[in-house]
Order: C-alpha cells, then structure tokens, then sequence
C-alpha cells in the first residue's frame, strides 16, 4: 500500500501543479515563481522518496532531466515556448521522471521517460487547434465573410497558412494577451501596406506589434488576422492525462 502511494503520489502532484499553472497562465500569460519554487522541491523530494523505495534508478531521473532540458532549452530559444512553458516542462522531467507500471503497456519492450511521451502527446493535442480555427474560418468564408483577404495580397500557401493559424477580428479587440497579431505593416513608396506575419515568438513585446497596426487603422477597416494563442503548458496537462495513450503509441513504434 505504502509503495502503491509512492508510486502514484508524484504523478498526482504534478498534474495538481500543473493544472494550478494552467489557470493563471492562460488568464494572465504568465505563471508566478512563487509556483515552481513551491513545486520544484517537492517533486525532488518525491523522486528522492522513490529511489529510496527502489521504485526508481538514479540515472533514469538523470536521463529524463536531460530530456526535459534539451527539448525545453531549444523550444524556448527558437521562440515557440515561453518561460512558463519551459519551467513546466522541466518540472514534469523532473517530478515523474518514468511512465508508471500501471502506465506501460509495453513493459518489456518500452522504458522510456515520461517526459518524452508528454511531450509527443501535447504536440499531437495541440493539432487540434488549427484545424478548429480552420473550420471557423471556413464558417466565415461560406456565411459572413466571402471576402475575407481583401486588402492583403497574399500567394495561394499564405492564405492557406491563415486559414489554419488565424481568424479576422476588429482593430478594437486587439490589446488583450489572447492575440498574437499575425500581420504587420510595411511602408511602400511611403504608403503603409499589410504584411503576413508568420511567427511571433511566445516572449515577444505585444504591444509594440499591436500599437503599429494600430497606428494604421485606416488599412484594416475589415478586421486584422490574429492568433488566438493557447498556452503550451494546457497541452502538456492534458498530455499528462492522456500519458497511457502516448506510450501505447509510441511502444508499437519501437516493436516495429
């Protein structure tokens, strides 16, 4: 009884920690250190209880933190993950560094961390995303919006691109940590002109994006492109949840 809730107890935690993350990441876009310094210890602690129990090796938890870190240290760097998102991700390497027994359905076959099949999972989960946006746009373009590029030039792949990662809202709603501006504004032989906007990285200053498109209203009269963002760390909860799924999958990728 008492292994059973050694067990069960990290994964339980993390999934409290991340669910309480969740809520103000996505209300606010940004999650307190006051968090992951509460957090990152009792998960060490936790793991620590583990391997004191023989329930855990030493050097899985060193191979799962290192994953955590290289996946974590080149989403951040490359813009797609912001600092909650990172800390998130390090904190599950480091709270449940293996897929519980009751997990694996593999177990001869799969040992592979936990943090790996959260990962894979959330990205898998996040797909979700635009192809909803992808029917809303598709909603607006049969039944309110017919023309809804009008005063953009954009190639047949750029407009596909919009399609499937941004929907058209008024000037006006801009302003809110929900948006990530998927347009600019270029200045052609002194004229200002609307430019797709690919990426903007999860840390960027938004109101420096949101005040020049402002600053040229007079060229948006239909609406501005914009992203509807969801914070990483909702996908990596919801990944956590689904953890038995991931590592069926991914065990059938490693038996063939």
């Amino acid at each position: 009884m008492l292994q059973l809730l050694v067990l069960w107890l990290p994964f339980v935690f993390a999934l409290s920690v991340l669910v309480y993350a969740c809520v103000f990441d996505f209300k606010d876009r940004q999650v307190s250190n006051k968090v992951w310094l509460l957090a990152y210890p009792v998960g060490i602690m936790l793991v620590l209880v583990q391997v004191g129990f023989s329930l855990l090796d030493g050097g899985v938890v060193l191979v799962s933190v290192l994953v955590g870190v290289f996946l974590g240290v080149v989403l951040f760097w490359s813009g797609y993950f912001g600092g909650a998102d990172l800390k998130a991700l390090l904190f599950i390497a480091l709270t449940v560094p293996m897929i519980p027994a009751v997990f694996n359905p593999f177990p001869n076959f799969l040992s592979l961390p936990l943090i790996l099949v959260v990962f894979c999972n959330s990205v898998l989960l996040s797909l979700v995303w635009p192809l909803t946006i992808f029917v809303l746009n598709l909603k607006d373009f049969l039944f309110k919006r017919p023309s809804l590029f009008e005063g953009i030039n954009l190639t047949i792949r750029q407009k596909v691109w919009l399609l499937f990662t941004a929907r058209l809202v008024s000037l006006d709603k801009l302003g809110g940590l929900r948006y990530f501006p998927s347009e600019t504004v270029v200045f052609q032989e002194g004229r200002p002109t609307r430019k797709l906007l690919c990426f903007v990285k999860a840390e960027a200053d938004l109101t420096k994006y949101v005040n020049v498109l402002k600053e040229n209203k007079q060229i948006f009269p239909n609406g501005v492109f914009v992203s509807f963002t969801i914070p990483f760390i909702v996908f990596f909860t919801f990944a956590l949840v689904t953890v038995p799924i991931g590592a069926i999958v991914l065990g059938m990728v490693t038996l063939f």
